[in-house]
């Protein structure tokens, strides 16, 4: 295990910073074409539809390169934060076959939780982490998404992209390591919005990898389908990244997310009221769709499907909770084999075996389903349920915010709130469809204010942490905001960061 002040050595420095000067020109341009596709005249996916195909994408005779051995058996994935390492020895001793070490939604940036996250790497790879079981899952790192700067680390006087930064660190001190040990060096690629930020990961890769001395295409990913946007480009997606790619994610909260923006800002689903977030599960028919396409798509190319996160978090105090929460993550996962998925994630070590029993009990010890395919493209992407509110969901996505982001401005970004789970996907969904339904008239300024302010004071009174006062006021600023914030997560940023 590399401690965290061995990490920032000038070699590392160099090369990073290396890597960040060659591709943060790109990158700059990646986030103005994300501006000018949400300002299109047309409409963001009208403008979507409209980008041509190239002919090679569209013929039914290409695969992905074949997937590593190391990376064939992905049923169950647990995933969470690092910056622990006591949680990683747990998550690395459940007994799941991947575990995917969490540098984005389930952290707090923290200068010092990114740095001790690294170092927690290290010693997974390396096996030096006390009480690590003899044979470890398949590890995988997932770093921020491009929206996001580090401004604790600064390039020719700018905030460095904190994908290039997470993604610099873990390969520059890890690839070579892993490959010497017969593993495969693995990232999971969050929020991409269309195959020209795929390219650009692509070109990003093959530049570290000869940087390092490594064969080409020797990083391979993981694309998370956490974007509407990318939905629609999730073939090219696919082209782009066809020598690297591992597979395809159903990043459900975050798809769930990007739905409620663009719906909420385009002409598509106009007049569409979303109902409470309790009810946008995956039973939805716009939703069933979505994760039929990712998987379809997924398996014309040869590589797998990922099904989503089972948040759920047993509680060891109440047998009664504990077994319903067991029982509906066996549901969940039931239904994801059943849909052709050839994985899926959990967030809580008890969780494994409920997962893995649900795939066993369907494919035996089979570990992919690459003969299950679906046909044509997603139908209405946008029947997601239509009702208003009702007291209590509008009551829940205030608590939910409130709590979720008073923890992570005090620095956790992983919390376990009544029962489940939450990290900034969920949190920013409760953000998103306060604004929507505000925007749709479904409920009115003076009412959001009152719960917040009341749930701010029952909070507060009840002992929550320091920053709950800052929360909602982050809160309030969001959903009274004349246009819906793309990400909740970059305004606080700005409230915790220490330069």
């Amino acid at each position: 295990m590399i401690p965290v002040e061995g990490l920032l050595t000038p070699e590392a420095v160099a090369w990073v910073e290396g890597w960040i000067r060659e591709f943060r020109g790109d990158w700059d341009g990646l986030l103005r074409r994300r501006e000018e596709l949400r300002r299109d005249p047309r409409g963001h996916l009208a403008a979507l539809r409209a980008h041509p195909t190239p002919a090679a994408v569209q013929r039914d005779d290409w695969r992905v390169a074949p997937v590593p051995v190391r990376l064939l058996d992905r049923r169950v994935e647990i995933t969470g934060p690092a910056a622990d390492p006591r949680m990683a020895v747990k998550a690395a001793s459940s007994g799941a076959s991947g575990y995917m070490v969490d540098g984005e939604d389930s952290l707090c940036p923290t200068w010092e939780n990114v740095l001790r996250t690294h170092s927690t790497v290290t010693g997974l790879v390396r096996g030096t982490l006390h009480g690590l079981p003899p044979v470890m899952p398949t590890l995988h790192y997932r770093p921020r998404g491009l929206h996001l700067t580090e401004e604790h680390w600064r390039v020719d006087g700018s905030a460095a992209p904190a994908a290039l930064v997470d993604a610099g660190l873990f390969l520059y001190w890890n690839a070579r390591e892993m490959v010497a040990r017969g593993e495969v060096p693995a990232l999971y690629l969050p929020k991409l919005e269309g195959e020209w930020e795929a390219r650009w990961w692509h070109r990003a890769l093959s530049w570290a990898e000869a940087r390092l001395g490594l064969p080409a295409d020797t990083v391979r990913v993981t694309v998370l389908v956490e974007t509407l946007p990318l939905l629609f480009r999730l073939e090219e997606t696919v082209w782009a990244l066809r020598d690297r790619l591992a597979g395809l994610n159903v990043g459900r909260w975050d798809y769930i997310f990007s739905a409620v923006k663009v719906l909420s800002r385009s002409g598509e689903g106009r007049g569409l009221t979303l109902p409470d977030r309790s009810q946008l599960t995956m039973e939805a028919e716009g939703l069933t769709e979505y994760a039929r396409w990712v998987v379809a798509v997924a398996h014309r190319r040869g590589c797998h499907a990922i099904g989503g996160m089972a948040a759920q978090v047993p509680s060891r105090r109440d047998p009664g909770a504990a077994a319903a929460a067991l029982e509906a993550v066996r549901r969940d996962k039931e239904r994801e084999v059943r849909a052709g998925h050839d994985g899926t994630w959990v967030a809580h070590p008890d969780l494994v075996r409920v997962a893995l029993g649900a795939w066993r009990a369907h494919l035996g010890e089979r570990t992919v389903q690459l003969d299950w395919r679906g046909s044509g493209a997603p139908l209405d992407l946008f029947r997601l349920g239509d009702s208003h509110p009702t007291e209590a969901g509008l009551t829940e996505a205030v608590r939910t915010a409130l709590r979720y982001w008073a923890a992570w401005l005090d620095g956790n970004g992983c919390v376990a709130l009544d029962g489940r789970m939450e990290d900034a996907a969920t949190a920013e969904i409760s953000v998103a469809l306060l604004w929507h339904w505000l925007a749709r008239g479904a409920t009115t300024v003076d009412r959001v204010d009152a719960v917040v302010r009341g749930e701010t004071e029952a909070l507060a009174a009840s002992g929550a942490g320091p920053r709950i006062q800052e929360a909602a006021d982050l809160i309030l600023r969001a959903v009274i905001a004349p246009s819906i914030t793309e990400f909740v997560l970059s305004e606080a940023y700005r409230r915790v960061v220490r330069i």
